[in-house]
Protein backbone atom coordinates (compact mmCIF):
# COMPACT_ATOMS: atom_id res chain seq x y z
CA UNK A 1 0.00 0.00 0.00
CA UNK A 2 1.52 3.30 -0.95
CA UNK A 3 2.15 5.57 1.97
CA UNK A 4 0.61 9.21 2.44
CA UNK A 5 3.44 12.15 2.36
CA UNK A 6 2.41 13.96 5.41
CA UNK A 7 3.50 17.67 5.27
CA UNK A 8 2.97 19.87 8.15
CA UNK A 9 0.94 22.42 8.17
CA UNK A 10 3.89 25.02 9.78
CA UNK A 11 5.79 23.20 6.85
CA UNK A 12 3.51 24.10 3.89
CA UNK A 13 3.32 27.71 4.95
CA UNK A 14 7.15 27.92 5.31
CA UNK A 15 7.37 26.83 1.46
CA UNK A 16 4.36 29.13 0.40
CA UNK A 17 6.01 32.02 1.70
CA UNK A 18 9.37 31.49 0.47
CA UNK A 19 7.84 31.03 -2.87
CA UNK A 20 6.35 33.71 -2.75
CA UNK A 21 9.31 35.70 -1.38
CA UNK A 22 11.41 33.95 -4.67
CA UNK A 23 8.91 35.01 -7.13
CA UNK A 24 8.79 38.72 -5.90
CA UNK A 25 12.40 38.59 -5.84
CA UNK A 26 12.79 37.39 -9.21
CA UNK A 27 10.42 39.91 -10.64
CA UNK A 28 12.40 42.97 -8.89
CA UNK A 29 15.91 41.38 -10.48
CA UNK A 30 14.50 41.09 -13.65
CA UNK A 31 12.84 44.58 -13.36
CA UNK A 32 15.82 46.27 -12.17
CA UNK A 33 18.93 44.01 -12.74
CA UNK A 34 18.14 42.58 -16.19
CA UNK A 35 16.54 45.91 -17.49
CA UNK A 36 19.07 47.65 -15.97
CA UNK A 37 21.92 46.08 -17.63
CA UNK A 38 20.67 46.31 -21.08
CA UNK A 39 19.63 49.69 -20.62
CA UNK A 40 23.78 50.05 -20.11
CA UNK A 41 24.86 47.55 -22.68
CA UNK A 42 23.04 49.95 -25.00
CA UNK A 43 24.47 53.04 -23.47
CA UNK A 44 28.12 51.84 -23.74
CA UNK A 45 27.40 50.53 -27.22
CA UNK A 46 26.64 53.72 -28.38
CA UNK A 47 29.48 55.81 -26.38
CA UNK A 48 31.50 53.10 -28.24
CA UNK A 49 30.08 54.42 -31.52
CA UNK A 50 30.35 57.81 -30.59
CA UNK A 51 33.90 57.91 -29.98
CA UNK A 52 34.50 55.74 -32.90
CA UNK A 53 32.89 58.43 -35.44
CA UNK A 54 34.27 61.22 -33.58
CA UNK A 55 37.86 59.53 -34.73
CA UNK A 56 36.84 58.86 -38.01
CA UNK A 57 35.82 62.40 -38.64
CA UNK A 58 39.10 63.83 -37.42
CA UNK A 59 40.61 61.61 -39.65
CA UNK A 60 38.66 62.42 -42.36
CA UNK A 61 39.38 66.59 -41.60
CA UNK A 62 42.94 65.37 -42.73
CA UNK A 63 46.14 66.69 -40.49
CA UNK A 64 49.08 68.18 -43.03
CA UNK A 65 50.68 67.41 -46.23
CA UNK A 66 53.29 65.47 -44.42
CA UNK A 67 50.47 63.02 -42.22
CA UNK A 68 47.27 63.36 -43.41
CA UNK A 69 46.43 61.33 -39.85
CA UNK A 70 48.01 63.83 -37.60
CA UNK A 71 44.50 65.18 -36.27
CA UNK A 72 43.25 61.64 -35.49
CA UNK A 73 46.59 60.49 -33.88
CA UNK A 74 46.43 62.98 -31.46
CA UNK A 75 42.89 62.67 -30.69
CA UNK A 76 43.91 58.75 -30.40
CA UNK A 77 46.51 59.43 -27.30
CA UNK A 78 43.47 61.63 -25.27
CA UNK A 79 40.51 58.80 -26.16
CA UNK A 80 41.20 56.37 -23.51
CA UNK A 81 41.27 59.46 -21.00
CA UNK A 82 37.50 60.47 -22.66
CA UNK A 83 36.01 56.54 -22.05
CA UNK A 84 38.11 54.50 -20.18
CA UNK A 85 36.29 51.35 -21.04
CA UNK A 86 38.01 52.09 -24.80
CA UNK A 87 40.97 48.91 -24.88
CA UNK A 88 42.56 49.36 -27.91
CA UNK A 89 42.11 51.95 -31.31
CA UNK A 90 43.77 50.76 -34.13
CA UNK A 91 44.49 53.17 -37.54
CA UNK A 92 44.84 50.72 -40.62
CA UNK A 93 45.69 52.97 -44.12
CA UNK A 94 43.75 51.30 -47.57
CA UNK A 95 46.19 48.92 -47.81
CA UNK A 96 45.64 47.06 -44.69
CA UNK A 97 48.96 48.51 -43.20
CA UNK A 98 48.91 49.64 -39.35
CA UNK A 99 48.84 53.58 -39.13
CA UNK A 100 48.93 54.18 -35.37
CA UNK A 101 47.65 51.92 -32.48
CA UNK A 102 46.83 52.84 -28.74
CA UNK A 103 46.27 50.91 -26.40
CA UNK A 104 44.50 51.41 -22.64
CA UNK A 105 47.40 50.11 -20.24
CA UNK A 106 45.72 50.44 -17.10
CA UNK A 107 42.58 48.82 -18.57
CA UNK A 108 44.96 45.66 -20.09
CA UNK A 109 46.31 45.15 -16.95
CA UNK A 110 43.34 45.31 -15.18
CA UNK A 111 42.16 42.47 -17.48
CA UNK A 112 45.16 40.38 -17.91
CA UNK A 113 47.64 41.32 -15.61
CA UNK A 114 51.47 40.43 -15.98
CA UNK A 115 50.65 39.41 -19.44
CA UNK A 116 49.67 42.41 -20.61
CA UNK A 117 52.98 43.48 -22.92
CA UNK A 118 52.53 40.28 -24.51
CA UNK A 119 48.54 41.73 -25.51
CA UNK A 120 50.04 45.12 -26.63
CA UNK A 121 52.11 43.73 -29.23
CA UNK A 122 49.39 41.06 -30.30
CA UNK A 123 46.48 43.21 -30.95
CA UNK A 124 47.11 45.43 -33.76
CA UNK A 125 47.95 42.16 -35.91
CA UNK A 126 45.26 40.36 -34.57
CA UNK A 127 43.41 43.62 -36.30
CA UNK A 128 44.85 44.07 -38.79
CA UNK A 129 44.58 40.16 -40.18
CA UNK A 130 41.04 40.36 -39.18
CA UNK A 131 39.97 43.52 -41.28
CA UNK A 132 42.03 41.68 -44.08
CA UNK A 133 39.47 39.08 -44.07
CA UNK A 134 41.77 36.28 -43.81
CA UNK A 135 39.99 35.15 -41.08
CA UNK A 136 40.74 34.97 -36.96
CA UNK A 137 42.67 31.94 -36.81
CA UNK A 138 41.24 29.57 -33.15
CA UNK A 139 45.08 30.77 -31.65
CA UNK A 140 43.97 34.18 -32.59
CA UNK A 141 40.24 33.75 -30.89
CA UNK A 142 41.38 32.05 -27.88
CA UNK A 143 44.11 35.20 -27.72
CA UNK A 144 41.30 38.09 -27.77
CA UNK A 145 39.23 35.95 -25.64
CA UNK A 146 41.43 36.32 -22.40
CA UNK A 147 40.57 40.24 -23.36
CA UNK A 148 36.78 39.37 -22.09
CA UNK A 149 34.13 41.00 -23.37
CA UNK A 150 34.65 43.11 -26.08
CA UNK A 151 32.55 45.25 -28.56
CA UNK A 152 34.51 45.73 -31.79
CA UNK A 153 33.77 48.57 -34.01
CA UNK A 154 34.99 48.84 -37.23
CA UNK A 155 34.49 52.46 -39.12
CA UNK A 156 35.66 52.80 -42.70
CA UNK A 157 36.67 55.67 -43.72
CA UNK A 158 35.65 55.89 -47.29
CA UNK A 159 34.97 59.68 -48.57
CA UNK A 160 33.84 60.77 -51.69
CA UNK A 161 33.99 56.35 -52.70
CA UNK A 162 37.62 56.88 -52.27
CA UNK A 163 39.09 54.28 -49.27
CA UNK A 164 41.35 55.87 -47.57
CA UNK A 165 41.40 53.42 -44.01
CA UNK A 166 39.71 51.65 -41.20
CA UNK A 167 39.57 53.29 -37.88
CA UNK A 168 39.02 49.97 -35.38
CA UNK A 169 37.98 50.59 -31.79
CA UNK A 170 37.82 47.47 -29.07
CA UNK A 171 35.24 49.08 -26.43
CA UNK A 172 36.30 46.82 -23.57
CA UNK A 173 32.98 45.45 -21.29
CA UNK A 174 34.80 43.97 -18.66
CA UNK A 175 34.20 46.96 -16.36
CA UNK A 176 30.86 46.31 -16.76
CA UNK A 177 30.54 42.62 -16.49
CA UNK A 178 32.31 42.84 -13.24
CA UNK A 179 30.04 45.64 -12.18
CA UNK A 180 27.53 43.53 -13.04
CA UNK A 181 28.83 39.59 -11.54
CA UNK A 182 29.03 41.83 -8.35
CA UNK A 183 25.24 43.32 -8.79
CA UNK A 184 24.21 39.65 -9.28
CA UNK A 185 25.69 38.36 -6.12
CA UNK A 186 24.37 41.25 -4.23
CA UNK A 187 20.86 40.31 -5.60
CA UNK A 188 21.63 37.05 -5.01
CA UNK A 189 22.37 37.53 -1.57
CA UNK A 190 19.56 39.72 -1.09
CA UNK A 191 17.52 36.99 -1.81
CA UNK A 192 18.56 34.74 0.29
CA UNK A 193 18.74 36.93 2.99
CA UNK A 194 14.88 37.87 2.53
CA UNK A 195 14.32 33.96 1.60
CA UNK A 196 15.86 33.17 4.96
CA UNK A 197 13.46 36.06 6.82
CA UNK A 198 10.75 35.23 4.93
CA UNK A 199 11.35 31.44 5.93
CA UNK A 200 12.10 32.13 9.58
CA UNK A 201 8.54 34.99 9.78
CA UNK A 202 6.60 32.09 8.19
CA UNK A 203 7.70 29.28 10.40
CA UNK A 204 6.99 32.15 13.29
CA UNK A 205 3.60 32.98 11.96
CA UNK A 206 3.03 29.12 11.56
CA UNK A 207 3.94 27.95 14.69
CA UNK A 208 1.81 31.01 16.41
CA UNK A 209 -0.94 29.28 14.18
CA UNK A 210 -0.24 25.51 14.44
CA UNK A 211 0.74 25.27 17.87
CA UNK A 212 -2.59 26.16 19.11
CA UNK A 213 -3.84 23.55 16.43
CA UNK A 214 -1.31 20.94 17.82
CA UNK A 215 -2.73 21.01 21.44
CA UNK A 216 -6.64 20.90 20.16
CA UNK A 217 -5.30 17.62 18.59
CA UNK A 218 -2.99 16.32 20.84
CA UNK A 219 -6.48 16.84 23.43
CA UNK A 220 -9.13 15.69 20.84
CA UNK A 221 -6.97 12.34 20.74
CA UNK A 222 -7.20 12.30 24.63
CA UNK A 223 -10.85 12.25 24.44
CA UNK A 224 -10.82 9.78 21.60
CA UNK A 225 -9.00 7.43 23.85
CA UNK A 226 -11.78 8.38 26.62
CA UNK A 227 -10.34 10.80 28.97
CA UNK A 228 -12.63 13.54 29.09
CA UNK A 229 -10.67 16.11 31.43
CA UNK A 230 -9.38 18.57 28.50
CA UNK A 231 -9.22 21.61 28.74
CA UNK A 232 -7.24 23.48 25.80
CA UNK A 233 -5.87 26.82 26.62
CA UNK A 234 -5.34 29.81 23.80
CA UNK A 235 -5.04 33.60 23.72
CA UNK A 236 -4.25 34.61 20.14
CA UNK A 237 -7.72 36.80 19.99
CA UNK A 238 -8.34 35.24 16.92
CA UNK A 239 -10.19 32.07 15.27
CA UNK A 240 -7.75 30.18 17.02
CA UNK A 241 -9.10 31.22 20.45
CA UNK A 242 -12.70 30.92 19.02
CA UNK A 243 -11.62 27.30 17.75
CA UNK A 244 -10.42 26.21 21.08
CA UNK A 245 -13.22 27.45 23.02
CA UNK A 246 -15.73 25.62 21.24
CA UNK A 247 -13.87 22.74 21.74
CA UNK A 248 -13.83 23.11 25.41
CA UNK A 249 -17.46 24.09 25.16
CA UNK A 250 -17.76 20.18 23.40
CA UNK A 251 -15.97 18.33 25.88
CA UNK A 252 -17.83 20.02 29.05
CA UNK A 253 -20.74 18.46 26.68
CA UNK A 254 -19.50 15.10 26.29
CA UNK A 255 -18.66 15.27 29.84
CA UNK A 256 -21.73 16.38 30.80
CA UNK A 257 -23.34 13.34 28.86
CA UNK A 258 -20.84 10.77 30.07
CA UNK A 259 -21.97 11.91 33.22
CA UNK A 260 -25.68 11.39 32.45
CA UNK A 261 -24.66 8.28 31.05
CA UNK A 262 -22.86 6.73 33.96
CA UNK A 263 -25.49 7.90 36.35
CA UNK A 264 -28.33 6.10 34.14
CA UNK A 265 -26.21 2.89 34.09
CA UNK A 266 -26.81 3.08 37.91
CA UNK A 267 -30.65 3.12 37.56
CA UNK A 268 -30.64 0.60 35.04
CA UNK A 269 -28.57 -1.95 33.57
CA UNK A 270 -25.61 -1.48 31.01
CA UNK A 271 -27.18 -2.99 28.15
CA UNK A 272 -30.71 -1.45 28.98
CA UNK A 273 -28.75 2.30 29.34
CA UNK A 274 -26.79 2.00 25.85
CA UNK A 275 -30.12 0.55 24.01
CA UNK A 276 -32.07 3.72 25.35
CA UNK A 277 -28.94 6.21 24.49
CA UNK A 278 -28.45 5.36 21.23
CA UNK A 279 -32.66 4.84 20.06
CA UNK A 280 -33.29 8.64 18.91
CA UNK A 281 -36.57 7.86 19.93
CA UNK A 282 -38.63 6.55 22.35
CA UNK A 283 -41.04 4.16 22.36
CA UNK A 284 -43.45 3.73 25.13
CA UNK A 285 -45.55 0.99 23.27
CA UNK A 286 -43.37 -1.88 23.08
CA UNK A 287 -42.23 -4.82 21.08
CA UNK A 288 -43.74 -8.28 21.77
CA UNK A 289 -40.81 -10.77 22.26
CA UNK A 290 -39.23 -14.34 23.92
CA UNK A 291 -37.57 -13.68 26.55
CA UNK A 292 -36.73 -15.89 30.34
CA UNK A 293 -37.21 -13.54 33.20
CA UNK A 294 -35.51 -14.46 36.75
CA UNK A 295 -36.85 -13.42 40.22
CA UNK A 296 -35.01 -13.65 43.07
CA UNK A 297 -35.87 -13.19 46.99
CA UNK A 298 -34.17 -13.39 50.20
CA UNK A 299 -36.32 -16.24 52.73
CA UNK A 300 -37.19 -14.37 56.31
CA UNK A 301 -35.54 -11.20 55.11
CA UNK A 302 -38.53 -9.05 56.48
CA UNK A 303 -38.02 -10.34 59.91
CA UNK A 304 -34.45 -10.00 60.15
CA UNK A 305 -34.41 -6.69 59.02
CA UNK A 306 -36.83 -5.87 61.80
CA UNK A 307 -34.25 -6.54 64.39
CA UNK A 308 -31.57 -4.10 63.10
CA UNK A 309 -31.12 -0.42 62.24
CA UNK A 310 -32.51 1.00 59.13
CA UNK A 311 -28.49 1.81 58.46
CA UNK A 312 -27.67 -1.63 59.05
CA UNK A 313 -30.42 -3.15 56.69
CA UNK A 314 -29.27 -0.70 53.72
CA UNK A 315 -25.56 -2.02 54.32
CA UNK A 316 -26.48 -5.65 54.22
CA UNK A 317 -28.85 -5.11 50.75
CA UNK A 318 -25.88 -2.77 49.49
CA UNK A 319 -23.35 -5.62 49.65
CA UNK A 320 -26.23 -8.42 48.40
CA UNK A 321 -27.01 -6.45 45.58
CA UNK A 322 -23.58 -5.26 44.37
CA UNK A 323 -22.91 -9.36 44.68
CA UNK A 324 -25.88 -10.02 42.73
CA UNK A 325 -26.12 -7.70 40.28
CA UNK A 326 -22.44 -8.50 38.89
CA UNK A 327 -23.73 -12.02 37.84
CA UNK A 328 -26.30 -10.84 36.03
CA UNK A 329 -24.04 -8.64 33.80
CA UNK A 330 -21.76 -11.15 33.54
CA UNK A 331 -24.03 -13.03 31.89
CA UNK A 332 -25.38 -10.36 30.42
CA UNK A 333 -28.95 -9.62 31.71
CA UNK A 334 -30.62 -6.61 32.02
CA UNK A 335 -31.61 -5.85 35.85
CA UNK A 336 -35.22 -4.89 35.33
CA UNK A 337 -36.01 -3.30 39.30
CA UNK A 338 -35.48 -3.98 42.42
CA UNK A 339 -38.46 -5.03 44.79
CA UNK A 340 -37.55 -4.67 48.18
CA UNK A 341 -35.24 -7.13 48.63
CA UNK A 342 -35.99 -9.05 45.47
CA UNK A 343 -34.45 -8.73 41.89
CA UNK A 344 -35.86 -8.76 39.00
CA UNK A 345 -33.42 -9.75 35.95
CA UNK A 346 -34.42 -10.17 32.28
CA UNK A 347 -32.34 -12.28 29.45
CA UNK A 348 -33.32 -11.51 25.68
CA UNK A 349 -34.62 -7.84 26.20
CA UNK A 350 -33.49 -5.48 24.48
CA UNK A 351 -30.30 -7.40 23.70
CA UNK A 352 -31.57 -11.30 22.59
CA UNK A 353 -29.07 -14.31 22.73
CA UNK A 354 -30.24 -17.98 21.01
CA UNK A 355 -29.13 -19.71 24.77
CA UNK A 356 -31.08 -17.04 27.00
CA UNK A 357 -32.85 -19.79 29.08
CA UNK A 358 -29.69 -21.10 29.77
CA UNK A 359 -27.99 -17.67 30.78
CA UNK A 360 -30.60 -17.37 32.93
CA UNK A 361 -30.03 -20.70 34.87
CA UNK A 362 -26.06 -20.52 35.07
CA UNK A 363 -27.00 -16.75 36.89
CA UNK A 364 -29.37 -18.34 39.38
CA UNK A 365 -26.54 -20.91 39.97
CA UNK A 366 -23.87 -18.33 40.46
CA UNK A 367 -26.17 -15.90 42.05
CA UNK A 368 -26.51 -18.66 44.98
CA UNK A 369 -22.79 -19.70 44.53
CA UNK A 370 -22.00 -15.67 45.08
CA UNK A 371 -24.35 -15.08 48.21
CA UNK A 372 -22.51 -18.72 49.81
CA UNK A 373 -19.09 -16.81 49.64
CA UNK A 374 -20.74 -13.68 50.70
CA UNK A 375 -21.96 -15.47 53.99
CA UNK A 376 -18.81 -16.58 54.83
CA UNK A 377 -17.84 -13.23 54.35
CA UNK A 378 -19.73 -12.02 57.31
CA UNK A 379 -18.76 -15.05 59.09
CA UNK A 380 -15.20 -14.14 59.38
CA UNK A 381 -16.01 -10.98 60.12
CA UNK A 382 -18.28 -12.07 63.09
CA UNK A 383 -21.59 -10.20 61.75
CA UNK A 384 -23.50 -12.84 62.36
CA UNK A 385 -25.56 -12.82 59.22
CA UNK A 386 -26.39 -15.49 56.86
CA UNK A 387 -29.18 -15.20 53.82
CA UNK A 388 -30.78 -17.54 51.84
CA UNK A 389 -32.66 -16.90 48.27
CA UNK A 390 -34.67 -18.39 45.95
CA UNK A 391 -34.82 -17.97 42.78
CA UNK A 392 -37.91 -18.85 40.02
CA UNK A 393 -37.17 -18.78 36.13
CA UNK A 394 -40.10 -18.77 33.63
CA UNK A 395 -39.40 -18.60 30.12
CA UNK A 396 -42.22 -17.33 27.41
CA UNK A 397 -43.27 -14.42 25.63
CA UNK A 398 -43.52 -10.69 26.95
CA UNK A 399 -44.30 -7.11 26.03
CA UNK A 400 -41.08 -5.12 26.19
CA UNK A 401 -40.21 -1.40 26.12
CA UNK A 402 -40.30 1.81 28.00
CA UNK A 403 -43.27 1.83 30.14
CA UNK A 404 -45.23 4.87 31.86
CA UNK A 405 -46.10 8.35 30.72
CA UNK A 406 -44.23 10.76 28.79
CA UNK A 407 -42.72 12.66 31.50
CA UNK A 408 -41.73 9.28 33.62
CA UNK A 409 -40.69 6.56 31.96
CA UNK A 410 -39.21 3.04 32.74
CA UNK A 411 -38.01 0.18 30.70
CA UNK A 412 -39.32 -3.00 31.75
CA UNK A 413 -41.08 -6.25 30.67
CA UNK A 414 -45.13 -7.26 31.08
CA UNK A 415 -46.87 -10.01 30.44
CA UNK A 416 -48.00 -13.50 31.96
CA UNK A 417 -44.38 -14.74 31.51
CA UNK A 418 -43.33 -12.29 34.33
CA UNK A 419 -46.15 -13.05 36.64
CA UNK A 420 -45.46 -17.16 36.19
CA UNK A 421 -41.81 -16.36 36.96
CA UNK A 422 -42.78 -14.47 40.09
CA UNK A 423 -45.14 -17.31 41.20
CA UNK A 424 -42.64 -20.10 40.79
CA UNK A 425 -40.01 -18.25 42.79
CA UNK A 426 -43.04 -17.73 45.38
CA UNK A 427 -42.82 -21.59 45.60
CA UNK A 428 -38.61 -21.87 46.30
CA UNK A 429 -37.16 -22.40 49.51
CA UNK A 430 -33.71 -20.86 50.37
CA UNK A 431 -31.04 -21.86 48.20
CA UNK A 432 -33.72 -23.95 45.65
CA UNK A 433 -34.19 -22.99 41.63
CA UNK A 434 -36.99 -23.49 40.17
CA UNK A 435 -38.16 -23.24 36.57
CA UNK A 436 -41.28 -23.70 34.27
CA UNK A 437 -41.65 -26.27 31.80
CA UNK A 438 -40.54 -24.18 28.48
CA UNK A 439 -37.32 -23.41 30.40
CA UNK A 440 -36.44 -27.22 30.79
CA UNK A 441 -37.07 -27.79 27.47
CA UNK A 442 -34.21 -25.10 26.38
CA UNK A 443 -31.42 -26.45 28.99
CA UNK A 444 -32.36 -30.08 30.09
CA UNK A 445 -29.03 -30.84 28.03
CA UNK A 446 -27.10 -28.84 29.86
CA UNK A 447 -27.88 -28.44 33.38
CA UNK A 448 -28.92 -31.45 35.93
CA UNK A 449 -32.64 -30.97 36.27
CA UNK A 450 -35.00 -32.74 38.65
CA UNK A 451 -38.83 -32.77 38.00
CA UNK A 452 -41.39 -31.89 40.68
CA UNK A 453 -45.28 -32.68 41.14
CA UNK A 454 -47.21 -30.43 39.33
CA UNK A 455 -48.35 -27.17 40.82
CA UNK A 456 -51.42 -24.39 40.67
CA UNK A 457 -49.95 -21.10 40.50
CA UNK A 458 -51.75 -17.94 41.15
CA UNK A 459 -53.50 -16.77 37.53
CA UNK A 460 -52.89 -20.14 36.08
CA UNK A 461 -56.44 -22.52 35.68
CA UNK A 462 -54.31 -25.66 34.54
CA UNK A 463 -51.48 -26.86 36.77
CA UNK A 464 -48.15 -26.25 36.00
CA UNK A 465 -45.38 -28.67 35.65
CA UNK A 466 -42.16 -27.04 37.53
CA UNK A 467 -38.15 -28.62 37.62
CA UNK A 468 -36.08 -27.85 40.36
CA UNK A 469 -32.34 -27.00 39.24
CA UNK A 470 -29.36 -29.32 40.73
CA UNK A 471 -26.39 -27.65 41.50
CA UNK A 472 -23.63 -27.41 43.57
CA UNK A 473 -21.80 -24.97 45.71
Amino acid sequence: MKREIFLSLKVKLGLLVAAIVLAIMAIVTYTSVIRQERAMKYEMRSKAINMAQITGALALLGGNAADPWAFAKQFLKFAPQLDDNILYIVILNQSGGIIDTEINIPLLNEITGKDSETFVKGIPDIIRARVAGSGQQPADQAFMSRLGHLLPIDVVLKPGNTLIGTMCIGYSLYRFDVAMDRARMITLLVTLTFTIVGLLASFGLSLNITKPISRIVDAMRHVQQGDLDQHVTVKTRDEMQLLAANFNFMVDGLKEREHIKQTFKRYVSELVAEHLIKEREVSITGERKIATILFQDIRGFTSMSEQMSPEEVVSILKEYFTAMVDVIFAYEGTLDKYIGDAIMAVFGTPYAHEDDPLRAVKTAIDMQKALTALNQKWEQEGKGRRLAVGCGIATGPVVAGSMGSEKRLEYTVIGDTVNLASRIEGLTKGGQILICDRTYSAVQDTVAIKPLDKVYVKGKKEPQQIYEVLYAL
